[in-house]
Protein backbone atom coordinates (compact mmCIF):
# COMPACT_ATOMS: atom_id res chain seq x y z
CA UNK A 1 0.00 0.00 0.00
CA UNK A 2 1.35 3.45 -0.91
CA UNK A 3 1.79 5.76 2.07
CA UNK A 4 2.27 8.78 -0.21
CA UNK A 5 -1.14 8.32 -1.81
CA UNK A 6 -2.86 8.65 1.55
CA UNK A 7 -0.51 11.37 2.82
CA UNK A 8 -1.84 13.50 -0.05
CA UNK A 9 -5.44 12.78 0.98
CA UNK A 10 -5.02 13.33 4.72
CA UNK A 11 -5.63 17.06 4.73
CA UNK A 12 -8.91 16.87 2.81
CA UNK A 13 -10.34 13.48 3.80
CA UNK A 14 -12.50 14.73 6.66
CA UNK A 15 -13.83 17.67 4.65
CA UNK A 16 -14.67 15.59 1.59
CA UNK A 17 -16.09 12.57 3.41
CA UNK A 18 -16.03 12.32 7.21
CA UNK A 19 -17.75 15.64 7.90
CA UNK A 20 -20.22 15.53 5.02
CA UNK A 21 -23.83 14.66 5.75
CA UNK A 22 -23.62 11.46 3.74
CA UNK A 23 -20.29 10.48 5.27
CA UNK A 24 -21.64 10.99 8.76
CA UNK A 25 -24.84 9.05 8.05
CA UNK A 26 -22.93 6.09 6.65
CA UNK A 27 -20.44 6.07 9.51
CA UNK A 28 -23.26 6.17 12.07
CA UNK A 29 -24.60 2.95 10.53
CA UNK A 30 -21.19 1.33 10.90
CA UNK A 31 -20.90 2.59 14.47
CA UNK A 32 -24.21 0.98 15.34
CA UNK A 33 -22.58 -2.32 14.39
CA UNK A 34 -19.36 -1.59 16.30
CA UNK A 35 -21.43 -1.38 19.46
CA UNK A 36 -22.86 -4.83 18.76
CA UNK A 37 -19.61 -6.53 17.72
CA UNK A 38 -16.91 -5.15 20.03
CA UNK A 39 -16.96 -4.87 23.83
CA UNK A 40 -15.22 -2.69 26.43
CA UNK A 41 -11.95 -4.18 27.73
CA UNK A 42 -11.29 -5.93 24.40
CA UNK A 43 -8.09 -5.17 22.46
CA UNK A 44 -8.89 -4.58 18.79
CA UNK A 45 -6.65 -4.31 15.73
CA UNK A 46 -7.71 -1.65 13.23
CA UNK A 47 -6.41 -1.76 9.66
CA UNK A 48 -6.35 1.56 7.83
CA UNK A 49 -7.43 3.84 10.67
CA UNK A 50 -7.24 6.99 8.53
CA UNK A 51 -7.87 10.14 10.54
CA UNK A 52 -8.94 8.15 13.59
CA UNK A 53 -12.71 8.51 13.69
CA UNK A 54 -13.40 4.85 14.45
CA UNK A 55 -10.46 4.38 16.82
CA UNK A 56 -11.65 7.34 18.88
CA UNK A 57 -15.21 6.03 18.89
CA UNK A 58 -14.11 2.60 20.13
CA UNK A 59 -11.68 4.00 22.69
CA UNK A 60 -14.33 6.35 24.05
CA UNK A 61 -16.51 3.30 24.72
CA UNK A 62 -13.74 1.52 26.63
CA UNK A 63 -12.22 -0.60 23.86
CA UNK A 64 -8.41 -0.65 23.50
CA UNK A 65 -7.33 -0.15 19.90
CA UNK A 66 -4.09 -0.78 18.02
CA UNK A 67 -4.78 1.57 15.11
CA UNK A 68 -2.60 1.18 12.01
CA UNK A 69 -2.22 3.16 8.81
CA UNK A 70 0.59 3.50 6.25
CA UNK A 71 0.19 7.28 6.12
CA UNK A 72 2.13 9.30 8.71
CA UNK A 73 -0.10 12.32 8.06
CA UNK A 74 -3.24 10.29 8.71
CA UNK A 75 -1.68 9.03 11.94
CA UNK A 76 -0.82 12.59 13.00
CA UNK A 77 -4.42 13.69 12.50
CA UNK A 78 -5.70 10.63 14.36
CA UNK A 79 -3.35 11.41 17.28
CA UNK A 80 -4.81 14.92 17.48
CA UNK A 81 -8.38 13.62 17.53
CA UNK A 82 -7.53 11.14 20.29
CA UNK A 83 -6.01 13.90 22.42
CA UNK A 84 -9.03 16.15 21.88
CA UNK A 85 -11.35 13.30 22.89
CA UNK A 86 -9.11 12.48 25.90
CA UNK A 87 -8.97 8.80 24.98
CA UNK A 88 -5.37 8.55 23.77
CA UNK A 89 -4.49 6.22 26.63
CA UNK A 90 -6.62 3.50 25.02
CA UNK A 91 -5.21 3.88 21.48
CA UNK A 92 -1.81 2.77 20.25
CA UNK A 93 -1.09 4.21 16.82
CA UNK A 94 1.32 2.44 14.50
CA UNK A 95 2.37 3.83 11.12
CA UNK A 96 2.59 0.57 9.18
CA UNK A 97 1.00 -1.01 6.12
CA UNK A 98 -1.61 -3.68 6.69
CA UNK A 99 0.49 -6.06 4.59
CA UNK A 100 3.03 -6.00 7.43
CA UNK A 101 0.61 -7.32 10.04
CA UNK A 102 2.51 -10.60 10.10
CA UNK A 103 5.67 -8.83 11.30
CA UNK A 104 4.58 -5.74 13.24
CA UNK A 105 2.18 -7.78 15.36
CA UNK A 106 4.44 -10.81 15.74
CA UNK A 107 3.37 -12.77 18.81
CA UNK A 108 0.41 -10.51 19.58
CA UNK A 109 -3.13 -11.83 19.82
CA UNK A 110 -6.13 -9.53 19.43
CA UNK A 111 -9.77 -9.82 20.47
CA UNK A 112 -11.06 -8.60 17.13
CA UNK A 113 -10.24 -6.73 13.93
CA UNK A 114 -11.84 -3.72 12.25
CA UNK A 115 -11.31 -2.10 8.87
CA UNK A 116 -13.64 0.59 7.58
CA UNK A 117 -14.53 2.25 4.28
CA UNK A 118 -12.51 0.26 1.80
CA UNK A 119 -9.06 0.14 3.39
CA UNK A 120 -8.73 -3.59 2.71
CA UNK A 121 -9.48 -3.00 -0.98
CA UNK A 122 -5.97 -1.54 -1.15
CA UNK A 123 -4.28 -4.73 0.09
CA UNK A 124 -1.74 -6.14 -2.34
CA UNK A 125 -3.01 -9.67 -1.74
CA UNK A 126 -6.30 -9.98 0.10
CA UNK A 127 -5.98 -13.73 0.61
CA UNK A 128 -2.59 -13.33 2.31
CA UNK A 129 -3.89 -10.45 4.44
CA UNK A 130 -6.79 -12.58 5.69
CA UNK A 131 -4.44 -15.42 6.63
CA UNK A 132 -2.09 -13.04 8.47
CA UNK A 133 -4.97 -11.40 10.34
CA UNK A 134 -6.44 -14.77 11.29
CA UNK A 135 -3.10 -15.74 12.86
CA UNK A 136 -3.36 -12.70 15.14
CA UNK A 137 -6.89 -13.40 16.41
CA UNK A 138 -8.06 -15.61 19.23
CA UNK A 139 -10.76 -18.23 18.42
CA UNK A 140 -14.18 -16.61 18.47
CA UNK A 141 -12.76 -13.13 17.83
CA UNK A 142 -15.00 -10.95 15.62
CA UNK A 143 -14.05 -9.38 12.30
CA UNK A 144 -15.88 -6.34 10.94
CA UNK A 145 -14.78 -4.99 7.57
CA UNK A 146 -16.44 -2.40 5.35
CA UNK A 147 -15.39 -3.18 1.80
CA UNK A 148 -15.90 -1.35 -1.50
CA UNK A 149 -18.14 -3.51 -3.65
CA UNK A 150 -17.78 -4.52 -7.28
CA UNK A 151 -21.22 -3.49 -8.51
CA UNK A 152 -22.09 0.09 -7.57
CA UNK A 153 -25.16 1.42 -9.42
CA UNK A 154 -24.81 4.92 -7.95
CA UNK A 155 -21.31 5.13 -9.43
CA UNK A 156 -22.48 3.84 -12.79
CA UNK A 157 -25.30 6.40 -13.07
CA UNK A 158 -23.20 9.30 -11.82
CA UNK A 159 -20.31 8.89 -14.24
CA UNK A 160 -22.38 7.76 -17.24
CA UNK A 161 -24.51 10.89 -16.88
CA UNK A 162 -21.27 12.89 -17.19
CA UNK A 163 -19.91 10.89 -20.10
CA UNK A 164 -17.11 9.40 -18.00
CA UNK A 165 -17.53 5.81 -19.15
CA UNK A 166 -14.14 4.52 -18.01
CA UNK A 167 -14.76 5.70 -14.46
CA UNK A 168 -18.25 4.22 -14.52
CA UNK A 169 -16.94 0.71 -15.17
CA UNK A 170 -13.60 0.90 -13.33
CA UNK A 171 -14.59 -1.58 -10.63
CA UNK A 172 -15.32 -4.26 -13.23
CA UNK A 173 -11.81 -4.38 -14.66
CA UNK A 174 -10.11 -7.75 -14.40
CA UNK A 175 -7.15 -7.62 -12.06
CA UNK A 176 -8.25 -4.46 -10.29
CA UNK A 177 -7.99 -0.73 -10.96
CA UNK A 178 -4.71 1.27 -10.93
CA UNK A 179 -4.89 4.23 -8.53
CA UNK A 180 -2.08 6.47 -7.24
CA UNK A 181 0.62 3.86 -7.63
CA UNK A 182 -1.37 0.90 -6.30
CA UNK A 183 -4.03 -1.50 -7.54
CA UNK A 184 -7.47 -1.41 -5.94
CA UNK A 185 -9.43 -4.67 -5.96
CA UNK A 186 -13.21 -4.91 -5.72
CA UNK A 187 -14.35 -8.32 -4.46
CA UNK A 188 -18.00 -9.27 -4.45
CA UNK A 189 -19.53 -10.38 -1.13
CA UNK A 190 -19.45 -13.97 -2.40
CA UNK A 191 -15.78 -13.72 -3.31
CA UNK A 192 -14.86 -12.25 0.06
CA UNK A 193 -16.88 -14.91 1.87
CA UNK A 194 -14.91 -17.55 -0.03
CA UNK A 195 -11.58 -15.94 0.93
CA UNK A 196 -12.60 -15.75 4.59
CA UNK A 197 -14.00 -19.28 4.76
CA UNK A 198 -10.84 -21.21 5.75
CA UNK A 199 -10.42 -19.07 8.85
CA UNK A 200 -13.77 -17.42 9.60
CA UNK A 201 -17.49 -18.04 9.68
CA UNK A 202 -19.34 -15.13 8.08
CA UNK A 203 -22.24 -14.14 10.34
CA UNK A 204 -23.62 -11.08 8.56
CA UNK A 205 -23.52 -9.29 5.22
CA UNK A 206 -25.19 -5.93 4.70
CA UNK A 207 -25.13 -3.12 2.15
CA UNK A 208 -23.70 0.33 2.78
CA UNK A 209 -24.32 3.03 0.23
CA UNK A 210 -27.06 1.29 -1.71
CA UNK A 211 -29.57 4.12 -1.22
CA UNK A 212 -27.35 7.02 -0.16
CA UNK A 213 -24.96 8.16 -2.90
CA UNK A 214 -21.18 8.30 -2.56
CA UNK A 215 -19.90 11.57 -1.07
CA UNK A 216 -18.62 12.79 -4.46
CA UNK A 217 -22.19 12.56 -5.79
CA UNK A 218 -23.99 13.89 -2.72
CA UNK A 219 -23.51 17.67 -2.68
CA UNK A 220 -27.15 18.12 -3.68
CA UNK A 221 -28.27 16.50 -0.43
CA UNK A 222 -26.70 19.33 1.56
CA UNK A 223 -29.38 21.55 0.07
CA UNK A 224 -32.24 19.11 0.68
CA UNK A 225 -32.52 17.99 4.31
CA UNK A 226 -35.84 16.26 3.64
CA UNK A 227 -34.35 14.12 0.88
CA UNK A 228 -31.35 13.41 3.09
CA UNK A 229 -33.61 12.24 5.92
CA UNK A 230 -35.68 10.00 3.63
CA UNK A 231 -32.65 8.40 1.98
CA UNK A 232 -30.99 7.83 5.35
CA UNK A 233 -34.08 6.04 6.65
CA UNK A 234 -34.17 3.87 3.52
CA UNK A 235 -30.45 3.14 3.89
CA UNK A 236 -31.00 1.94 7.43
CA UNK A 237 -33.94 -0.19 6.32
CA UNK A 238 -31.75 -1.75 3.59
CA UNK A 239 -29.44 -3.07 6.31
CA UNK A 240 -31.91 -5.93 6.70
CA UNK A 241 -31.16 -7.32 3.23
CA UNK A 242 -27.95 -9.28 2.68
CA UNK A 243 -28.84 -9.53 -1.04
CA UNK A 244 -28.41 -5.78 -1.45
CA UNK A 245 -24.80 -6.09 -0.29
CA UNK A 246 -23.93 -7.12 -3.85
CA UNK A 247 -25.32 -3.85 -5.23
CA UNK A 248 -23.94 -1.16 -2.95
CA UNK A 249 -21.00 1.21 -2.95
CA UNK A 250 -19.61 -0.60 0.12
CA UNK A 251 -20.76 -3.63 2.05
CA UNK A 252 -20.33 -4.68 5.67
CA UNK A 253 -19.03 -8.16 6.40
CA UNK A 254 -19.01 -9.55 9.92
CA UNK A 255 -17.35 -12.86 10.76
CA UNK A 256 -16.01 -14.90 13.66
CA UNK A 257 -12.57 -16.52 13.87
CA UNK A 258 -12.73 -20.30 13.73
CA UNK A 259 -10.52 -22.47 15.96
CA UNK A 260 -7.15 -23.14 14.27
Amino acid sequence: MSDLAFDDMAGTYDATFTNTKVGRALREIVWSRLEQVFRPSQRILELGCGTGEDAVRLASSGVSVVATDPSSRMIQMAHSKARMADCQQRIEFRCVAMEDVGSFADGEVFDGVLSNFGAVNCAQNLQTLIADVADRLSPGAPLLWVVMGRHAPWEWFWYIARGQWRKAWRRLRAGGTPWRGMTISYPTPAQLRSLLRPYFTVTRLAPLGVVLPPSYAAAWLDRSPIAMSILTCLERWAQRSSMLASWSDHFIVEAVRLPP
